[in-house]
């Protein structure tokens, strides 16, 4: 991933927030990138890498969860945590849908509860390994 390498740790991500894509590199031994949505919710960094059959990136993330990321020319070592539980998934839910362009049911929008709103992706926090 060609970029200035970022110095220092990340701690709030809101100077993300306005942009739609990241660019994401797995598997640093030999390294693939791809351009996905994020996003920035309380300051934290998220992804989405849940189950599906055409994407190539996500197993390589669940097998090594080490990356890296570029905004506007930076590179910024991180780390996937995959998010477990509920309430974090619950706050990450309303940028998913906004991001992504999806509606989601009335029922989801009263709490964004996973299981409410049929969420069957995986969220993955980024965190900073600077």
């Amino acid at each position: 991933m060609v970029g200035l390498p970022a110095s220092g740790a990340i701690h709030d991500w809101n100077f993300a927030s306005p942009e739609e894509y990241v660019d994401l590199e797995v598997r640093g031994t030999d390294p693939y990138s791809v351009t996905i949505h994020y996003y920035v919710v309380d300051g934290a960094l998220y992804v989405e890498a849940g189950d599906n059959y055409w994407s190539r990136w996500r197993p390589m993330l669940w097998a090594d969860p080490i990356a890296r990321v570029r905004f506007d020319g930076r590179v910024y070592p991180v780390r996937a945590v995959e998010v477990t539980a509920p309430a974090e998934v619950a706050r990450v839910l309303p940028e998913f849908y906004k991001k992504d362009r999806d509606e989601p049911s009335a029922a989801c929008r009263v709490n964004w509860d996973p299981d409410v709103c049929a969420f069957k992706g995986r969220f993955y926090r980024l965190d900073s390994r600077g």
